[in-house]
């Protein structure tokens, strides 16, 4: 069965889910937990039926459940403060509150470019919702150079768009020619500077031919 809301398609059987007919990754646990809130919609679930739904018979803590909602919430570029899709429910647990469309209303998604990011003749993808630029750590886009913090920077592709925020890093940020100070738009063609290190940001309709770099799941 597929399903779709906002600019997504799940597909349950194949266990994907598909933004601009790219796959977007979700861990097993993220994509059982996508499922179930769009399966019980619009009722909303307490912690404790989710708890036993996705972890039977295992014993879990609230900081398990409120890491998978964010990460979730990552990956679709939603956000806890005002919900597209995944509604907290103040000291109760989660509901869906996104438009999903019957089986047979299933239009193709819209069509987004790939949004890649170039760095040292190297290609990295970057998905839809937020991608975390940094030097090292789990889940970041790692860019091997001095200047580049940590977490330096914060790149969000949502509905065709970037947009890139500097996360309190050491050297700065630059989109372009302008100092990132907020959430600053992005264009295809684009120079980013962490510091000293250049990245060129760039939006294709298929792979460029350079090394791709698999992002860590």
């Amino acid at each position: 069965m597929r399903l779709a809301f906002g600019d997504f398609v799940i597909d349950f059987d194949e266990r994907r889910l598909l933004s601009a007919q790219q796959e977007v990754r979700l861990t097993p646990k993220a994509f059982d937990l996508l499922r179930l809130l769009i399966e019980t919609r619009p009722k909303a679930l307490s912690k404790q039926e989710i708890f036993e739904r996705l972890w039977p018979g295992t014993f879990v803590t609230e900081n398990n459940l409120a890491a998978l909602v964010a990460d979730l919430r990552s990956s679709l570029g939603d956000q806890a403060s005002e919900p597209r899709f995944i509604r907290t429910v103040y000291a109760f647990g989660y509901a869906f509150v996104g438009d999903v469309a019957a089986p047979s209303a299933v239009s193709p998604p819209r069509q987004y470019p790939r949004w890649l990011l170039l760095f040292n003749g190297r290609e990295f993808p970057l998905q839809a919702g937020e991608n975390i630029l940094g030097r090292t750590g789990e889940g970041i886009i790692a860019l091997e150079a001095a200047s580049v913090s940590r977490q330096h920077a914060r790149l969000t592709i949502t509905d065709g768009r970037a947009v890139i925020e500097d996360l309190g890093s050491k050297n700065g940020t630059r989109g372009g020619p302008v100092e990132v100070t907020g959430p600053t738009p992005v264009r295809s063609g684009d120079e980013i500077r962490l510091g000293s290190a250049v990245v060129t940001i760039h939006a294709s309709a298929s792979a460029l031919t350079t090394e791709t770099v698999e992002r860590p799941q």
